[in-house]
């Protein structure tokens, strides 16, 4: 019996501890601040920010400042549309 005692207060323990470490997350307005302060093309992708950015979908992040969490100043992709794609391939239909 005193050795299930002596478990459950180390567990007991470890839980506390492990409640006691959790970090508040930051505001969108803090995460937003990281972003912008980023500077230069990202030499990796930033995965770090990457994960603040997913555990806060209340934030609305805009798919430019995912991006831009992601890769510094780096300049996005073109967008290019289905209908501009089509149009650039030869077809053998005629």
């Amino acid at each position: 019996m005193k050795k299930y005692l002596t478990v459950i207060g180390w567990l007991s323990l470890a839980a506390a501890n492990a409640n006691a470490a959790t970090v508040q997350p930051e505001s969108c307005d803090q995460i937003r601040a990281e972003i912008n302060a980023q500077v230069g093309v990202l030499p990796k992708v930033n995965t770090e920010i990457l994960q603040k950015l997913g555990s806060r979908p209340d934030c609305r992040f805009t798919a430019a400042e995912v991006y831009r969490s992601a890769y510094g100043d780096k300049p996005m992709p073109r967008n290019e549309s289905r209908g501009h794609r089509s149009r650039r391939h030869d077809h053998d239909d005629d």
